[in-house]
């Protein structure tokens, strides 16, 4: 028996995964040990963050009260499961919405919990008036169930409902029916009468009946948005399809969005750690419950839906400069007389490999630490740079020959992207050299015509919009550049 001070429908969900031996989760009921589980009446429902205490819970009373055991067992694993996420942070790393990024968070978590975890333990939280309170990803999407793929879909649907959200596509923001579709016998008898499936109803059919003649008050409001003239239409809480889940509609999360911030089964709440160290906090509580035994195969496959697994980027990169910019040939020079002082013959040594070293420092791109990230991928010793910084134009091209050079350079950009005037300046000035772009992927559609050598493109963000290649171009994109 657990001698804590938790709402004892925690207590209950902590034990049961710590001993049921048919739940089999004694992983999350051990994490679950090191959090700190904390009541706040400030929260309507649930939330976790990190701060200098370590991992917290804070909780609603009320809240949990009014909800089955079942489903306080899934919200438990739904906030297990934020604090073992470890996407990028929102906001901050990848600049995303912090809306958005709630909204793809918890449906990517909701989907793994109701795939991963028996439904005869958890069981999807319902609101007061017997809606589900989880989101799930919505039927229109067909991606990878990858936070930034789908979180990059909300974005865009998002993008497209605005700019055709301003009226009715059915009544053209009237609000009334199309009259050219009644009385002649031709109207389709859904809309003559107001019902639509799921679509909402003029006013209703009772209000018809009541005049007798469908001719009653609301007779003449368009079906699809109720007479309101906006949107339309949409339904409520439509099947998906792919999981049969009754959930949300993307309309209904999208409309919601400004007044709820993405918030539906619970809050989220920023860390007030860096995210290094929150990283450090989770990895040893991992790999204290590894050591015990307890990640089981089950348990790691929900784990790497969880965290995506880290790419050794920097092995691509080197192999990339070696074979792509550098090449195989070797030129050589007389260095020094052969120590073995043989008559004739002559020391060798390979000449500086010279390239073109184009920086990206849009304000995109963030901290100067990033670009000292980025720039470690690249360079050698040996290396002698053409090094240009660059935002909406080039703002100085310095020749570099040694480490001690390069950490002296000022960063001075933090503008906007446009790297077409660099490239540019390269075909110009330097295009006997290959060339290494370091950029966040935010930038103007690239043209590479006139570039007649190698080009690698590293980025710390999305990949590069190309218009024009040269066909030597190659394209690394770092997702997560630690």
């Amino acid at each position: 028996m657990l001698q804590r001070n938790e709402h004892e429908k925690l207590i209950e969900a902590i034990q049961r995964m710590l001993i049921d031996t048919r739940v089999n989760l004694p992983y999350y009921g051990n994490f679950n040990l090191f959090i700190n589980f904390k009541e706040r009446k400030d929260i309507d429902t649930c939330a976790v963050n990190m701060t200098a205490a370590g991992m917290n819970f804070y909780y609603n009373s009320e809240f949990l009260n009014r909800l089955s055991q079942k489903e306080v067992n899934f919200i438990t694993l739904h906030e297990d499961f934020h604090l073992l996420w470890n996407h990028p942070k929102r906001t901050i790393t990848g600049q995303y919405d912090h809306k958005l990024s709630n909204i793809a968070q918890d449906m990517i978590i909701n989907h793994i919990i109701w795939e991963d975890i028996p439904h005869t333990f958890v069981e999807i939280p319902k609101d007061k008036d017997g809606r589900n309170m989880a989101l799930f990803v919505p039927k229109e999407y067909e991606g990878k169930l990858i936070f930034e793929e789908l979180y990059e879909w909300l974005r865009d649907q998002k993008e497209k409902r605005e700019k055709s959200k301003s009226s009715c596509q059915s009544c053209s923001g009237t609000g009334k029916k199309d009259q050219s579709q009644s009385g002649d016998g031709e109207s389709k008898p859904e809309k003559s009468k107001g019902k639509g499936k799921g679509k909402g109803k003029g006013k209703s059919d009772d209000q018809q009946d009541q005049n007798g003649d469908g001719s009653g008050s609301g007779s003449d409001d368009c079906p699809d948005c109720s007479g309101d003239g906006k949107y339309g239409p949409y339904g409520k809480n439509p099947k998906n399809e792919k999981s049969t889940i009754d959930t949300w509609s993307l309309d209904q999360i999208l409309d919601n969005l400004d007044s709820n911030n993405g918030n539906y089964m619970d809050v989220h709440l920023d860390d007030e750690i860096s995210e290094e160290m929150r990283e450090s906090i989770i990895r040893e509580s991992m790999d204290r419950l590894q050591g015990r035994g307890l990640s089981s195969g089950n348990i790691e496959t929900t784990l790497n839906k969880l965290r995506k697994q880290r790419k050794d980027y920097l092995r691509e990169i080197k192999r990339a400069v070696s074979n792509l910019i550098f090449g195989t040939k070797k030129s050589k020079s007389i260095e020094r007389p052969n120590r073995r002082g043989i008559e004739g013959v002559k020391g060798v040594r390979k000449v500086k490999t010279k390239i073109n070293v184009g920086l990206d420092t849009s304000g995109s791109m963030g901290p100067a630490s990033t670009f000292e990230r980025v720039l470690s991928y690249v360079y050698q010793n040996d290396i002698e740079m053409n090094f240009m910084e660059s935002d909406t134009e080039v703002k100085w091209v310095q020749n570099i020959k040694s480490k001690k050079q390069l950490q002296s350079i000022p960063i001075k950009g933090l503008g906007g992207t446009c790297l077409n005037p660099m490239i540019d300046h390269i075909a110009d000035n330097y295009n006997e050299y290959p060339t290494v772009l370091l950029t966040d992927g935010y930038t103007d559609n690239l043209d590479f015509s006139r570039i007649k050598k190698n080009v690698l493109i590293i980025s710390v963000g999305v990949p590069c919009p190309i218009a024009k290649s040269n066909g030597r171009v190659k394209q690394i994109c770092i997702d997560n550049p630690k």
